[in-house]
């Protein structure tokens, strides 16, 4: 078990659920205390009180969604007013959301709608408006018959007039008709002298069209311009999905290349993220389209073009990026922190749902979630007014709640976007910085950006800091509970938390349907708990299969066996390999070695013998690799042995050859270039089987290829070699190296470096030592082919005589 038992979670989650429930009203007082109205019955009592106003026209495109006043939200804030001041107050409140239903006629362009109806959320008509047509009479209506008409249309709405001053008339003369408004003002005003209020009843000619409360205050513009903010937070949040696409593509790019990651549960998972996108805007465009113009379409048009718009630029970019961030996150984690995933990959598997591993996981996050969700309620009501008091009206009023069906639209929106911000936020940011930040400090830069780019659990401020104080916050616990725990932990308190804060409204409504729809998106949250719960106390932990690997993770395992097997055998060859000492005999020796690979094919020695001499070699087995290292080092130790017995040129290469030959593939052909110097006598005797030829560089500059021709060891059974001396003067170096000096290539055009540019390399550099002459070769060689142009093993051995 976990280090907290079973009875503290259950009891830290149901300590959130009830903070969340009991500071709902003390961290959003303006939110719909008598939420008795849903939105088809908003829809059907809206269209019952417009045929007042005409009759609607024939097969009509009906729009409902649910609106909001955030500046009387933030208006009674500003003033200090509290639900429960005075009837004045509350009436004022009703206003603050409603449901909109809008009324076109089929075909009619985005904003010509026919009726427009706002309806309070306890039933109550806020406005009804007919827009006045050509057919709309021209002659202006007799003023008192006017009032008459007004004053008998709002007694029929139930409004009493006594509360009323004398409506104030103002009429617009248009080309064919004059039109009419009766402003009616309040006379006991909420907030004051300062801000009045009313309602206003307006005529075409003398044709009814309608009414709709008003409202005067004169610091509207400041007040818009205090809230602009808040929406540019949310629409970066959702550019920056588009702009995570290329970031996140390059490391999934680099590793799918070399068979890191698969893309099985990726391409499961973004599935996932598009149904639910799909679904959500299905339900949900008519309403998220309202109010957007897109040149000349009509408005049943921009329904279906917001649909594919926000599908193919928002939902579809959230499921390639939970693709590549899975990915990604997953071989990451599976290299590190392979436990922190169990739980999640135990949701795929059928008796992963009967295993403690995923019943334990899903309680934690579950409690962490409501107990989250619960602090952020308390942080929300103590900041209840003050300036950055939550508002109600930035969270509540969103397309998600307009539809009759809003659970499904939560869980359809909040499940994606949660899984999309975990994947990203937390499966792959924050192994990404804990291996370059450490563990603190990579938490501490993965808990700012998934703050900073994603929505997650918190309370809507009224300051952008605090929403972002919120966001980094929650950011911040949910990585903490991924190091603590693992992916599901912090998977399900996000998602639960979110869905939480969001479903109390729903669920503290007066009416029945939306107190199920809050249960609804509440239960479906936490059926990973109540499915699994059973199993917790069983002890049986989900255990992975051979079946239930992955092939990309198979392939990593073998993978970082064949690298520890070759790193083993690059440990072994090293220790093959010399070290030379800088003088022998009082000869000058400098060498480098650079292997292809882990495990190269080149090999060299330069032996001290009892008579003074030096046996110098240099070989090279076709390719590189174990093969290549496992033939090089049975030469290299039967060159050491040989050596030892008798080091005259032709024995050597005599049992060598017949080594080889009797011991390696005809294919894994080997060259060697073996000298014995004396520099007593400064006298060389060499020859090569195979081999590139030694330089012999004067120390004037002077550069003289040493050519000694004859078949590589191992391809005959015998090996007819002519030795071959040479005179040695004091300052004189011997150059001795193998072909992948040569053969390393220019990026630009493949061309081979070659021997020309060596042995002009090779003049240029002899006026120093064997260091430096080693040096600048291999920095010429640099500058020439590059990082990338080495393809084939490399050696350079420099003697350089006293």
């Amino acid at each position: 078990m976990r280090p907290l038992p079973t009875v503290a979670w259950l009891t830290a989650g149901a300590l959130g659920a009830v903070l969340v429930f009991l500071l709902f009203r003390a961290a959003f007082p303006w939110a719909p205390a008598e939420w008795e109205v849903t939105q088809r019955e908003a829809r059907w009592l809206a269209l019952e009180r417009l045929r007042d106003l005409g009759d609607p026209p024939p097969r009509p495109y009906v729009v409902t969604r649910l609106g909001s006043d955030a500046l009387l939200e933030r208006r009674l804030q500003l003033e200090g007013a509290a639900p429960g001041d005075s009837p004045a107050v509350d009436e004022l409140a009703r206003r603050v959301f409603y449901w909109e239903v809008l009324v076109y006629p089929r075909g009619a362009a985005q904003s010509a709608w026919a009726y427009r109806a706002a309806i309070a959320l306890n039933g109550q008509p806020l406005a009804l408006r007919r827009r006045a047509g050509d057919s709309d009479p021209a002659e202006p209506g007799d003023p008192r018959q006017v009032r008459r008409a007004a004053d008998r249309f709002l007694r029929e709405l139930g409004l009493d007039l006594g509360r009323y001053e004398e409506p104030e008339v103002r009429t617009q003369q248009l080309r064919t008709r004059t039109d009419t408004a009766l402003r009616y003002r309040q006379r006991e005003l909420a907030l004051g002298p300062r801000f009045p209020y009313g309602v206003e009843v307006r005529f075409a000619g003398g044709r009814l069209t309608g009414f709709q409360r008003w409202m005067e205050d004169p610091q509207e513009r400041e007040l818009r311009s205090g809230l602009r903010p808040l929406q540019l937070v949310g629409q970066a949040r959702n550019v920056a999905v588009l702009l995570l696409v290329p970031v996140v593509a390059v490391p999934f790019l680099r590793r799918y290349h070399a068979g890191e990651i698969g893309v099985r549960r990726g391409l499961q998972i973004a599935a996932a993220v598009l149904v639910a996108g799909l679904l959500v805007m299905a339900i949900t465009a008519p309403a998220f389209s309202e109010g957007s113009r897109v040149g000349v379409l009509s408005r049943v048009q921009s329904s279906w073009y917001h649909l594919l718009w926000t599908v193919a630029f928002l939902f579809l970019p959230m499921a390639l990026v939970s693709l590549l961030a899975w990915s990604v996150g997953e071989a990451l984690c599976r290299e590190r922190w392979s436990d922190k995933l169990a739980a999640f990959d135990a949701l795929f598997h059928r008796r992963g749902w009967r295993t403690e591993t995923l019943a334990r996981s899903a309680l934690e996050g579950t409690a962490a979630g409501a107990l989250l969700a619960g602090l952020f309620q308390l942080a929300g009501a103590a900041l209840a007014g003050t300036g950055a008091a939550p508002m109600a009206s930035l969270d509540l009023a969103s397309w998600w709640f307009s539809s009759h069906w809003p659970a499904l639209v939560m869980l359809g929106f909040f499940g994606a976007w949660t899984l999309y911000g975990e994947l990203v936020g937390r499966l792959l940011l924050v192994p990404l910085a804990t291996a370059r930040l450490g563990r603190l400090g990579g938490a501490a830069v993965a808990a700012g950006a998934a703050g900073l780019l994603f929505w997650g659990p918190g309370v809507p401020s009224a300051s952008p800091l605090a929403l972002l104080a919120f966001g980094v916050t929650g950011a911040a616990a949910l990585v903490a509970l991924f190091l603590r725990y693992d992916l599901l932990t912090s998977l399900t308190a996000g998602l639960f938390a979110t869905l939480l804060l969001r479903a109390a409204p729903l669920a503290l409504a007066a009416d029945p349907w939306l107190e199920l729809q809050g249960g609804l998106v509440l239960g479906v949250a936490a059926l990973p708990m109540l499915l699994s719960l059973r199993s917790l106390g069983g002890g049986r932990e989900f255990s992975y299969r051979y079946d239930d690997v992955p092939p990309h993770v198979r392939r990593i395992a073998q993978r970082e066996r064949q690298r520890l097997e070759l790193e083993t055998a690059r440990r072994i060859q090293s220790s093959i390999l010399p070290d030379l000492p800088p003088r022998l005999a009082g000869v000058e020796i400098a060498h480098a070695y650079r292997p292809a690979t882990e495990v190269g094919g080149d090999f060299y020695d330069v032996i001290e013998l009892r008579d003074g001499r030096l046996a110098v070699a240099v070989g090279d087995v076709a390719g590189h690799g174990v093969s290549s290292g496992l033939v090089m080092a049975m030469a290299k130790a039967a060159l050491a042995v040989q050596v030892g017995f008798d080091p005259e040129v032709g024995p050597v290469f005599a049992t060598l050859n017949r080594l080889i030959h009797a011991g390696a593939h005809r294919r894994l052909l080997t060259t060697l270039c073996y000298a014995l110097v004396d520099p007593r006598r400064r006298q060389l005797s060499f020859a090569s089987a195979g081999h590139l030829f030694p330089y012999h560089v004067a120390g004037g500059g002077a550069v003289r290829p040493l050519e000694s021709v004859s078949y590589p060891l191992g391809v005959r059974a015998t090996l007819e070699v002519r030795e071959r001396t040479d005179r040695l003067e004091p300052g004189d170096l011997l150059f001795l190296f193998s072909d992948g000096v040569v053969e390393a290539c220019s990026p630009e055009s493949d061309e081979p470096f070659g021997f020309e540019r060596l042995e002009d390399s090779l003049a240029r550099h002899a006026a120093g030592g064997a260091a430096a002459l080693r040096d600048g070769v291999l920095a010429d060689l640099a500058r020439f082919a590059g990082a990338g142009g080495q393809r084939d093993d490399l050696t350079v051995l420099v003697l350089r005589i006293p």
